[in-house]
C-alpha cells in the first residue's frame, strides 16, 4: 500500500463560479434528535412482537440498542418477522426532514431484509433495504428523506413504530435460518437548519498530483489484454461498458498521434480497445453490458439498455476519433449517434429500449439521463444536451431538500446523481444548485464504512464506495481537501483504487467489493490530472455528409444500383467536385475496400463481388467535401 498526502485543483474550466481554496467550516454528515426518548427506546417491556406461522422473534435491549433475535421455520414462502410499539401519546415528525437510525444484522445463509415503518393507526410508511439485515457490522446513520418512505401517513399523528426483518419465497431459501439485528440512535432532522457550503472547493498542495497520476495510468495499463480490454474486475474475468467508455478517454487524453500513427503506450493501448468496441458492436448501434475479459466473448447483454453505462462508449469513441483521427471508428460512432438520437423527444425526454421487444420505455434516472447528455455534448450537439439537461433537472430538482433525486419518481439520494448532474451543471449555469446538492449528499452519505477512510456510499451509507466519493471530489463538493488526502493513503501498491472499503457482496442494495477497481483507479487519474469526465476537451464533428440521413448527400452524390450485388457505381454532381478516394467498412469498422484515384473523377466504379451480404458504409473523400453513405449488398 502505497501512503501519501496530496491535493489538487479542478473545476477550473468553469469561470463564472465562486471558488475557494479556504477550507470551509461546512462538517460531512448529521446530527439529530431522538424520535421517542431513548428511555422508552430501550424500555424491552414497550416493545411487542409477530411473525409469519412458522417464525420466531425474541426482543433484548442493552444500554444503547434493542436487539432483535429472529429465526425463519422452512419453507418456500414469505417469512417475517415484526417488532413494534404503540405509542401512549401520537407523535408528528411532518417537520422532520430526514430519518436515521443505526442498524446492525448477522451473517445468514440468505440474504434478510430490513423495514422500518411509521403507523397513524389507518395507513402506513415503510423504508425497505433489501440485504440489510445480512450485513454484520454497524451500518451506522442510515439517512432516509421523509419523501422515500413508500406510503401516505398521517405524519402528525403517528402511533406506531415498527422494524421488521423479512425474506421473500424462494426456492434457494427452504432452510430455517436465524440471526439477530440490533437497531439504535433512531433520529430525526430539519434540514432547514443544516448548513450548506457556499463554494466548490479547490484542492491545494499539488505538488505530487503527477505521481499520483501516472501511478494511476500505469495501473490502468497493466489491466489490458491482447484482445484490447480492461479489466474491470481481475478476481471474476470481467469487462463492463461504463468502465471501457470511461478509460477510452481518459487514455485518449493522454495519447500522442502523429498522422494517426499511435506514438506512445496510451495510444496504443486507446487504439486497441477502441477498434475492439467498434468491432464488438451490435448492428442496431449499442454494445453488450460487459464480456469475458481474456476470451473477449460476450458476458451480459440487458434485455432493456441501461443508459448509465451504453452512452461512455460513444463519449470514449469520439475522445478517441478527435484524438486520433482514426477513421475506422467513425461507422461505429455514427452508429451509437444515430440509435441513440432515436431515442430523445425534442422536448428532452428520452427513452431506452427492450432489445427483445422493440418497446420503448422512458428513462427516469437521472444518473442515466446525466450519461447520455455528456456523450451528446461530446458528438457537439450542445442544443440537444442542453435541452435534456434541463428537462431532467426540472423533473429530478427538489425545490425543498435542495438536491437532485435518484429519479423522477424516486426520491432516495445517490451520489453519481449529485455529483454528475454538478458537473454538468456548468453548461446551464446551476452552480448554485449543484453546490447545495453537493452539501446534502455530503450529510447523508457521509460514511466510515468499517473504520477509515471517511467518504461517501452510492445509497446508504453503508461503506466506503472509493469511485463514488472521487466523483465527489471532481465535483469540487466541500470537504473535498480532506476525502482526497485521506483516500489516496488506500490505494494499492500498483497505484490502483479498490472499489470498496468492505466486501459485501450484493447486500443492502449495492454491490460492494475491495477488489482494485478500473472505474476507481479512471476517477483517481481525473482527480489528480485535474480533468473531468464531464469536460469536452475537443471539437468534435463528423467528416462532411458523414450522416447518411442528410438531403444534401442525396443531392450531391449517387451510389447504384440498391441493392448492390456485384459493382457500384459512385457519382458526385456537377458541382460537388472530384472523388478523390474511396473507403468501404462493414458495421464492425474494419475497412474491406480502400481506393485511391489521384486524377479526380465525376464517378468510379468499386467491384464489391468478393463481399457477403449485408451492410457497408462507404465513404466517399472529394475535393471539397466528405461524404458517406449506407449501402446494402444482397447475393
Amino acid at each position: 500500500m502505497l501512503i501519501k498526502t496530496k491535493t489538487f485543483m479542478l473545476f477550473g474550466f468553469i469561470c463564472f463560479l465562486n471558488f475557494s481554496s479556504r477550507a470551509q467550516s461546512f462538517s460531512l454528515g448529521w446530527e439529530g434528535n431522538d424520535i421517542i426518548p431513548k428511555s422508552l427506546f430501550l424500555d424491552i417491556s414497550a416493545w411487542n412482537t409477530g411473525a409469519a406461522t412458522g417464525d420466531y422473534l425474541t426482543v433484548t435491549t442493552d444500554l444503547e440498542a434493542i436487539n432483535l433475535h429472529w429465526k425463519f421455520g422452512s419453507g418456500n414462502r414469505h417469512k417475517w418477522v415484526v417488532c413494534y410499539i404503540r405509542l401512549n401519546s401520537p407523535i408528528s415528525i411532518s417537520n422532520s426532514d430526514i430519518i436515521g437510525l443505526d442498524v446492525k444484522g448477522s451473517v445468514c445463509k440468505s440474504n434478510r431484509d430490513f423495514s422500518l415503518k411509521f403507523e397513524d393507526g389507518t395507513n402506513q410508511a415503510v423504508f425497505f433495504s433489501h440485504g440489510l439485515a445480512s450485513i454484520d457490522r454497524w451500518v451506522n446513520r442510515i439517512s432516509i428523506p421523509q419523501k422515500q418512505f413508500s406510503g401516505n401517513p398521517n405524519w402528525n399523528n403517528i402511533k406506531v413504530i415498527a422494524f421488521a426483518i423479512s425474506s421473500d419465497a424462494s426456492s434457494a431459501d427452504v432452510l430455517p435460518g436465524s440471526g439477530t439485528v440490533s437497531i439504535r440512535n433512531l433520529k430525526i432532522a430539519n434540514i432547514d437548519l443544516w448548513q450548506r457550503a457556499t463554494t466548490y472547493e479547490i484542492l491545494t498542495q499539488s505538488d505530487f498530483l503527477d505521481s499520483v497520476k501516472n501511478e494511476a495510468l500505469q495501473g490502468i495499463l497493466e489491466r489490458q489484454v491482447p484482445n484490447g480490454l480492461f479489466y474491470s474486475w481481475r478476481e471474476d474475468n470481467a469487462s463492463w461498458l461504463y468502465g471501457q467508455g470511461l478509460v477510452l478517454k481518459l487514455l485518449s487524453l493522454e495519447g500522442i498521434w502523429e498522422n494517426k500513427v499511435a506514438v506512445n503506450d496510451y495510444a496504443r493501448a486507446a487504439e486497441k480497445l477502441a477498434r475492439f468496441l467498434a468491432g464488438q458492436q451490435f448492428s442496431a448501434g449499442y454494445w453488450p453490458r460487459g464480456w469475458n475479459t481474456l476470451q473477449g466473448t460476450v458476458r451480459s447483454v440487458d434485455e432493456v439498455i441501461w443508459m448509465g453505462d451504453f452512452p461512455w462508449i460513444i463519449t470514449g469513441l469520439v475522445n478517441y476519433y478527435a484524438q486520433s483521427g482514426d477513421e475506422s471508428v467513425l461507422p461505429a460512432i455514427q452508429k451509437a449517434k444515430s440509435f441513440l438520437y432515436d431515442l430523445i423527444e425534442p422536448s428532452g425526454k428520452f427513452y431506452t429500449v427492450n432489445t427483445s421487444t422493440g418497446e420503448k420505455i422512458l428513462v427516469t434516472n437521472t444518473e442515466a439521463y446525466a450519461a447520455a447528455i455528456n456523450s451528446v455534448f461530446e458528438l457537439g450537439d450542445s442544443a440537444t444536451a442542453t435541452t435534456m439537461l434541463r428537462y431532467i433537472s426540472a423533473s429530478t430538482w427538489d425545490d425543498h431538500l435542495l438536491y437532485w433525486k435518484e429519479a423522477i419518481e424516486s426520491s432516495r439520494p445517490t451520489l453519481f446523481s449529485a455529483t454528475w448532474m454538478s458537473m454538468l451543471s456548468y453548461h446551464t449555469n446551476d452552480s448554485i444548485k449543484a453546490i447545495n446538492s453537493l452539501s446534502f449528499v455530503g450529510k447523508v452519505l457521509d460514511t466510515h464504512g468499517p473504520g477509515n477512510p471517511e467518504g461517501f456510499d452510492g445509497i446508504g451509507p453503508i461503506a466506503t464506495w472509493y469511485e463514488g466519493t472521487l466523483s465527489y471530489i471532481c465535483a469540487g463538493g466541500p470537504k473535498s481537501q480532506m476525502l482526497f488526502d485521506s483516500l489516496v493513503n488506500y490505494r494499492f501498491a500498483d497505484g490502483t483504487m479498490p472499489s470498496y472499503n468492505d466486501s459485501l457482496g450484493g447486500k443492502a442494495d449495492i454491490w460492494a467489493v475491495d477488489w482494485s477497481s478500473l472505474d476507481a483507479t479512471s476517477w483517481l487519474y481525473f482527480a489528480a490530472a485535474k480533468k473531468s469526465p464531464f469536460k469536452q476537451y475537443h471539437s468534435f464533428s463528423f467528416p462532411t455528409g458523414l450522416n447518411e440521413h442528410e438531403v444534401a448527400i442525396k443531392k450531391s452524390i449517387s451510389i447504384f444500383p440498391v441493392p448492390a450485388k456485384e459493382k457500384i457505381t459512385i457519382a458526385l454532381n456537377d458541382i460537388t467536385g472530384t472523388i478523390r478516394s474511396i473507403a468501404i467498412y462493414n458495421i464492425l469498422g474494419q475497412c474491406l475496400i480502400k481506393k485511391t484515384i489521384n486524377s479526380g473523377s465525376k464517378f468510379e466504379i468499386v467491384d464489391i463481388s468478393f463481399l457477403s451480404t449485408g451492410i457497408y458504409f462507404c465513404l466517399i473523400k472529394g475535393q471539397t467535401q466528405n461524404f458517406s453513405q449506407k449501402i446494402v449488398i444482397i447475393k
